[in-house]
């Protein structure tokens, strides 16, 4: 009985194991004396996106944003995966679609590494926005998705530009 128990939860429970993070995210954004910070989230298939956190700040203040990313998976090693960090304006804060890069893009960076077990990259991006609006301000993987069930990392914050 105790066994079947367990094997019957172990069944309910392996698409969550299945789906464990293979990357931890911190991100922090800050400006004028006042920060907001996310972890990581995920891109899975038909996955609701966290609520972010929103930072409001005044046109031309000085944006940092910071992150370290970790492989968290004790044995697989990711090849060729692209840290990507972007600010781009969106129509309203929260909004789940994430906009195209093909305008209204207020910074961005790129760079591309293998993950051993355990290893981090770390980066900080300083900029300036003039033009008042709502910004998306992400971290993300691309390449890191492994297998049918695969998904790509981020950490995001919504920044209000006054």
């Amino acid at each position: 009985m105790v066994r079947a128990l367990c094997s019957g939860l172990l069944i309910l429970a392996w698409p969550l194991l299945a789906r464990a993070d293979h990357f931890d995210i911190d991100f922090k954004v800050e400006a004028d004396k006042v920060s907001k910070t996310a972890q990581t989230d995920t891109t899975a298939a038909g996955a609701k996106p966290k609520e972010r956190p929103v930072l409001t700040v005044k046109a031309k203040s000085r944006i940092t944003a910071r992150w370290k990313l970790t492989n968290t998976d004790p044995k697989a090693t990711f090849k060729d995966v692209v840290v990507h960090f972007f600010a781009v304006k969106e129509e309203k804060a929260g909004q789940v679609t994430v906009p195209k890069l093909n305008k209204d893009v207020a910074a961005e960076s790129a760079l591309t590494m293998d993950f051993e077990p355990k290893d981090s990259s770390r980066g900080e991006l300083a900029f300036t926005i003039d033009t008042p609006g709502v910004y998306l301000l992400r971290v993300e993987t691309i390449g890191a998705a492994n297998g049918a069930d695969g998904h790509e990392h981020f950490a995001a914050v919504d920044v209000v530009v006054e």
